[in-house]
């Protein structure tokens, strides 16, 4: 298979997925945090298909121009890997991915935002066995959350980043509406 990200045996990388519908510095700032504070040697911007527990995304090729245009540096890779292998969901990019790159340690990445969805993703407890994973502080996520998480999961306490999707498209909207 042509196209996917090089990886080693022995590496570090941390998988951080999502719609990035649109990708924003809030998105930067989750993936540098992990990279940075994990000591990573790289991190896969896993630009999903369609989200299963989301309505309707933009189109695959914008949301996939934005992460690029948002993952800054070498060590940040943006990939379509799983609309290039047909994956829906995380447990089964994790399995591809373990079974394409023997010897690579993945750690998931994700901000604490998306943790109250966690228990909701499909197969969760085998994506939660399967690798380690990473929590990113963000604004907005209630304490409490992390007490729903599973045990030796890790927790990176970082600076606030603001910026969210859901505030970017809805600010898109209205402008799009004035415009009219």
């Amino acid at each position: 298979m042509h196209h996917l990200p090089r990886a080693y045996p022995g590496m570090r990388i941390g998988l951080f997925g999502g719609s990035f519908d649109p990708a924003h510095e809030g998105h930067a700032h989750v993936a540098e945090t992990a990279l940075k504070r994990l000591q990573l040697d790289q991190v896969w911007w896993l630009v999903s298909p369609q989200n299963p527990l989301k309505a309707k995304s933009s189109p695959f090729a914008e949301r996939l121009q934005s992460a690029r245009r948002c993952a800054q540096g070498a060590k940040m890779i943006v990939t379509d890997l799983e609309e290039r292998l047909g994956l829906t969901f995380t447990y089964q990019t994790i399995r591809a991915l373990k079974r394409r790159y023997p010897g690579v340690a993945f750690t998931l990445v994700m901000g604490e935002d998306n943790l109250g969805n966690f228990r909701k993703w499909r197969r969760w407890r085998e994506v939660a066995r399967a690798v380690p994973v990473a929590i990113v502080s963000r604004p907005g996520s209630a304490p409490s959350a992390r007490l729903s998480a599973p045990e030796g999961w890790i927790f990176l306490n970082a600076r606030h980043h603001p910026q969210s999707s859901t505030a970017l498209r809805k600010r898109a909207a209205v402008a799009k509406g004035r415009r009219k």
